[in-house]
């Protein structure tokens, strides 16, 4: 006899999900099955619970800070930003997406 329990995995289809951290940024990625498309993001969750109150990198990887939100040193360090940026792009790039970090 088997006992079947099936439960739903949304996955990021039609909805952001958690993808990966790099340091303290969030990646979080979309799956848009009516445009067939790949959205991903990247924020850093600890100023905010919403999405747009957070500092955050836009759709062109734009740096984007809420002017209420004060900053530490290393939060906007150059080669964090860049591995930031990096990973979206591989996120965007297609379905798979197989981080180095």
């Amino acid at each position: 006899m088997f006992l079947c329990t099936c439960t739903s995995a949304y996955a990021g289809l039609n909805n952001f999900s958690p993808l990966i951290y790099i340091d303290e940024w969030l990646i979080e990625r979309k799956v848009d099955l009516d445009e067939d498309e790949v959205q991903c993001r990247a924020s850093i969750p600890a100023n905010a619970t919403w999405f747009g109150a957070r500092i955050r990198l836009g759709s062109e990887n734009e740096f984007i800070k809420p002017l209420w939100i004060k900053l530490k040193e290393d939060e906007l360090l150059d080669l964090k930003i860049s591995k930031v940026k990096e990973v979206l792009d591989d996120c965007r790039s297609g379905l798979l997406f197989l981080s180095d970090y």
